[in-house]
Order: C-alpha cells, then sequence, then structure tokens
C-alpha cells in the first residue's frame, strides 16, 4: 500500500478472517508485518494508519486500521486492566486483613493452650499427691485389718 492511503477502506482492522481485532495491530491475516503509514487523502489529510506492505486501496482482505482507533482500543485494554489489578488489590488487602485477624486469634489460643497446659501440669501434680495419699490410707487400712485379725 502506498502512503496516500485510502479514504474509501473501513476503519476497522480487518485480518484474521475479517474479525475486528482489538488495539494495535501486529500483523496482517497474510502474515505480513504491520506497517505505519500516513494518509494523504483530502478525506483524512496526516492521519496514520497500520497497513499491510502486500494490501492496496482495491484489496480489503489485507490489514487496514486507523491508528487513533488502534491507540483508543489499546488505552481501554489498559483500563480494563487497571480495574481487574486493582480489584485484585482489593482482594488482596481484604485477604491481608484477614490474616492478621487469624494471627491475632492464633495469639489468644495459644495463650490459652499455654494457661490449660500449666492448668494440667497442676492437675497432674495433684493426681499424683491424691494417689500417694490413696496409698497411704490403703497401707494404713491394711495395716489395720492386719492388726485386728493378728491380735484380736
Amino acid at each position: 500500500m502506498s502512503s496516500s492511503g485510502s479514504s474509501g477502506i473501513s476503519s476497522g482492522c480487518r485480518g484474521r478472517g475479517g474479525e475486528s481485532e482489538k488495539g494495535i495491530p501486529r500483523k496482517c491475516r497474510c502474515g505480513a508485518n504491520s506497517m505505519i503509514q500516513t494518509s494523504n487523502t483530502l478525506k483524512n489529510p496526516g492521519r496514520i494508519f497500520y497497513c499491510c506492505l502486500f494490501g492496496s486501496h482495491e484489496e480489503a482482505r489485507h490489514l487496514f486500521k486507523w491508528s487513533d482507533i488502534s491507540m483508543v482500543e489499546e488505552i481501554e485494554e489498559v483500563e480494563n486492566v487497571v480495574e481487574k489489578i486493582q480489584v485484585d488489590v482489593g482482594s488482596l488487602e481484604k485477604g491481608l486483613h484477614d490474616i492478621d485477624v487469624i494471627k491475632a486469634i492464633t495469639q489468644v489460643c495459644e495463650k490459652e493452650i499455654a494457661e490449660l497446659k500449666a492448668m494440667v501440669f497442676c492437675y497432674e501434680k495433684e493426681i499424683e499427691a491424691l494417689r500417694c495419699f490413696k496409698n497411704m490410707v490403703m497401707c494404713g487400712l491394711f495395716m489395720g485389718i492386719g492388726y485386728y485379725f493378728i491380735f484380736a
């Protein structure tokens, strides 16, 4: 395509089966890399467009797309990506907040576990003391019964 441009061709990007591609076109459907040209027509003087090296005004199946339209599409795509990133950041911030809450709950639970371990240790000591007392009572009881049967 010459640098004279084409005022009769649609402003959409034709490529890949005639489907309109968003953003800056990189290749034509024929596989050739896109090139940048400037229109010299009366209808679009100085307007920049992307085209295929092998395209022409008569052959509309090759790439042709105005650069301003491409740039608007690129900016819209970037805005969409930024919005998705902002949503992801919001989710991450909520996740971090949830992690902080879980950490606080974990610290409370760890304190309670430490207190319960201390209580179990104390109760184990008391149980041990009660077992000793039970053994002393049983020993005394057996001695008393034995004394009764032996000396009675």
